[in-house]
């Protein structure tokens, strides 16, 4: 049986071993490239979102920069909206004190008799006439 294997030369041994060797790592290296190129692929599929994703965050940031803006602009015109009115307010307190000082004594001046006749002669006597 061994007699045969005697009849090929141990150089073609040694060549089909390497064959045998060179179709292995052939193949190994086959699979290798095609894992590469998924993972290139991929890659190159999550470099898109990533880039989406941050043009998104862009402009999502510039929305964000304007609206904080119109808000401290809106704040703004609410401290100077409040301001007016306390001065207004000042105003309108300070005009109404004299009237409120006559109202006051038109109350607590009572002369005698009907409290109409004694009102319209207080308000009578304010006005002058």
């Amino acid at each position: 049986m061994t007699a045969w294997l005697k009849l090929v030369p141990s150089w073609a041994w040694w060549a089909l071993a390497l064959a045998v060797v060179a179709a292995g790592q052939q193949i190994r290296v086959s699979s290798a490239q095609a894992v590469a190129e998924k993972a290139q692929a991929d890659l190159l599929e999550t470099s898109k979102k990533l880039g989406a994703c941050r043009a998104t965050r862009t402009t999502l940031l510039g929305q964000v920069i304007e609206q904080n803006s119109a808000i401290a602009d809106l704040s703004a015109r609410a401290t100077q909206r409040q301001e007016i009115a306390e001065s207004a307010q000042r105003g309108a307190r300070d005009q109404s004190e004299a009237d409120y000082q006559a109202a006051n004594r038109l109350q607590q001046e009572r002369t005698g008799g009907d409290a109409c006749a004694a009102a319209e002669s207080v308000i009578d006597g304010e006005l002058g006439l």
